[in-house]
Formats: C-alpha cells, sequence, structure tokens
C-alpha cells in the first residue's frame, strides 16, 4: 500500500533545487514591468497585482490592509495529541 505524499505547511521553505535556483536568477533579474505583465498572462487580477508591488516594495500585506493600525498575535494552537486504540 503507497503513502499519500504529504504537502508542506503554507510558507514552508522549498528545497533548494537546481531548478529552483534557475528560477530564482530569472526571477531577480525582472523588472517589475515584466513581472505584472506576466502576471496577467496567467490570469490575475488588478488586486493580485497590487499585492506583488507591495510585497515587492517590502511593505508587509497587513500594513497595507491595516493602515497603520496595530496588528495583534493570535495565540499558537498547539495540536493536540491522538489517542491510540
Amino acid at each position: 500500500m503507497m503513502r499519500k505524499p504529504v504537502k508542506p505547511p503554507a510558507g514552508a521553505k522549498l528545497k533548494e533545487t537546481p531548478d529552483m535556483i534557475a528560477w530564482r536568477k530569472e526571477f531577480d533579474k525582472m523588472k517589475e514591468s515584466d513581472h505584472l505583465a506576466k502576471m496577467r498572462e496567467l490570469g490575475l487580477d488588478d488586486d493580485d497585482l497590487e499585492e506583488f508591488k507591495e510585497i515587492r516594495s517590502g511593505k508587509s500585506l497587513e500594513e497595507g490592509l491595516l493602515g497603520s493600525a496595530p496588528v495583534e498575535e493570535k495565540p499558537k494552537e498547539t495540536p493536540k495529541k491522538k489517542a491510540k486504540k
């Protein structure tokens, strides 16, 4: 019996493969206008493009969405242990 592949959690760092390294070099060389054109080709709308611009400029999304309001941190939930039967 084969196990399902485990999907990494959201925001987890990907492994540094040769393909990833080549993609990152190409990504870093692109101008913002090239990025926006490519993202439009992929079907992203203007809101997504604005988010990309904010991220690229270094402004956090929370800061952009909430303005200067302080961001409250949620307490971390501890995973519950499953009982063995």
